[in-house]
Formats: structure tokens, sequence, C-alpha cells
């Protein structure tokens, strides 16, 4: 009877595990290979988990279940694995003593204990084994970039030069104008009867601004006009920034001062100058060092797409969603 049960007991065991596979493979399906590695569901929902507590502005709003989302983090889990499978390659490949020493330091840096920081985890819906598998990722890709990527990009003084040439408006200094503004819109389809009102009332409010009217009273008098958009503080704007019509009226201004009606392509404006900043500006050498890192990101992001490119055609990556 006793050896009867426990066989019984076995083959509950057997049926219980077997269930709970079966119910494995429908929750956690596999959704991409790599040559013979799988990528499961579960595997993409740890890396999008992973991304989402490191980087909260940039990932925090994906959602996994919209089919663009999945697949991002699938091709994430797919460079992951390549670039796994080069340092191995290569005989670089990342310890466990090196992710020790890595969780340590994270642990030490945040001042918490083990408990507190698997707590920590917790509430981010992660496990401790997950965000070691997750750690010991993203040192491979930090070490990954400093082999293959970064070791071959050279910047040199001309791409520098070239650079700054094509963005002076940004290190060359300049001037810049705050405005507010009056606007009365004009559809292209308008008649020519309405585009005629529109176009007396915007200069009946010239006339007020004219006869000594303040530019804020009348924004508050013309707020809830239906022909008419006021602007209060609208803000900094570089000429660049600005329909040129209106650009060339504000940057002849002074601070203060009021336009007379502009006509664009949009309708009827007047504008007041809140403020006006000039600035001096970087020269090239002062500009190089910020330069020379804008450029090496842009080479490195470069290099990096090309080379994963390139490993996903030499491997066999089919992707199953």
């Amino acid at each position: 009877m006793k050896k009867y049960m426990t066989s019984l007991l076995l083959i509950s065991i057997a049926i219980l595990g077997l269930g709970g596979m079966a119910s494995a493979r429908i929750v956690d399906r596999v959704v991409a290979k790599v040559n013979e590695r799988i990528i499961t569901l579960s595997d993409v929902k740890r890396e999008a988990r992973v991304l989402k507590l490191e980087h909260p502005d940039k990932f925090g709003s994906l959602d996994i279940n919209n089919p663009q989302a999945l697949k991002f983090f699938v091709n994430q889990m797919i460079s992951t694995i390549l670039i796994e499978d080069e340092l191995k390659k290569i005989g670089r490949g990342v310890s466990n003593k090196e992710v020790d020493a890595a969780y340590d330091s994270i642990k030490k840096k945040n001042k918490m204990t083990d408990e507190q920081f698997k707590k920590f985890l917790k509430q981010k819906g992660l496990t401790l084994e997950e965000y070691r598998i997750a750690l010991k990722q993203r040192i491979e890709r930090v070490r990954f970039f400093n082999l293959v990527v970064k070791s071959h990009i050279d910047i040199t003084d001309e791409q520098v030069k070239a650079y700054y040439d094509k963005h002076r408006d940004e290190f060359g200094g300049g001037e810049k104008v705050r405005i507010a503004q009056i606007f009365v819109p004009v559809p292209r389809d308008l008649p020519k009867e309405s585009r005629l009102a529109r176009q007396n009332l915007i200069m009946k409010i010239e006339g007020e601004l004219f006869k000594g009217k303040d530019f804020f009273t009348l924004i508050k008098k013309y707020k809830n006009d239906p022909l008419v958009r006021v602007f209060g503080d609208m803000g900094w704007f570089k000429r660049k920034d600005l329909m040129k019509p209106i650009a060339d009226a504000a940057f002849k201004l002074k601070k203060g001062a009021v336009s007379e009606v502009i006509e664009t392509k949009a309708g009827f404006h007047i504008i007041k100058v809140l403020d006006i900043q000039k600035s001096k500006g970087q020269s090239l050498e002062e500009a190089k060092s910020k330069i020379r890192r804008i450029l090496y990101q842009e080479e490195s992001e470069k290099r990096l797409d090309n080379w994963l490119e390139n490993a996903k055609k030499q491997a066999n990556v089919q992707i199953m969603l």
C-alpha cells in the first residue's frame, strides 16, 4: 500500500510538473531565435522591466502589450545575445565575480543592504536573479563598446571645424527676442469679404495701440473674440525660429516696442518685444571639446548600428511575433 501511494505521489508530481511545463509554454512562448539560442516572452519582459527601471524617461511609457514596443524589446534582446557571443568569441566574456563586484558597488552607492535592495527590486517587479542577468548584460555592452566600437573611432580637427561651421547658430552666439502677440488668422479659403473684415479688425487694434492703449490691456480685451488669437509671453526666439516677416520686424524693434501690422500666409500679426538677449557665443577653440563629444557619440551610435546590422545578417535570426 505504501509502495502504491509512493508511486501515485510520483505520478502526481510528474503530472503536475508536466502540467506546469505545458502552462509555461502557453504563457512563456518563444518569440525569437538567435542561432541555437531562444528568446522567450519572459526574457523580453525582464528586459523591458530593467530598461524601464534604468531609463524611465525613455522607456517608461512603452507598453510591452503594444506590438511595436514588443518588437523593440525583442530586438534589444537579439542585440544583447549577439554582443555576448562576440565577447565570448574574443575571450572577453563577463564572469560572475565581475557581476558580484558591480552588484556590491551599486548597493554601496545607494546605501542599501542586500535585503533592502531585494525589496526595492520587488517593488519594480524584478527578482535579484533577473537583475543580475540584466546587470551582466549591461557590463557586456560597456565592454563591447570599449573593445569593438570605441577603439576604432578617431575624430579629426577637420570634422570638428566642419561641425562648428554648420552649427554657428548654436556656438557662434547671436540675438534672441522674447515676444507677445495679437494674431488674426486668415484661412486660405476665406471669402474676400471675410478677409477684408479681419484686416479691418487688426487695423482697429493697431489704431488703439497707436492711441496709447497698453498691449496687454488689449490682449485681455480681445482674448474672447472668436476672430482673434492672443498670446502673452511666448518665450524666447532666435531669428530662425520665427516666420521671416515676423523675424524681420522683431529683430528691428527695441525692447518694449510694438510692431505695425505684419502680414504672413497665416494672417495678420502685431507683436511686442518684451526683452532682447545678446550672447557672445563660443569660439571654435572654446567649443572644440563639446563638439568632439557630440561627434564621438554620433559616430559611436553609427558604428554600433552597422556592427549589429552585419552581425544579424551573419547569424541565423528568427523573430516569431
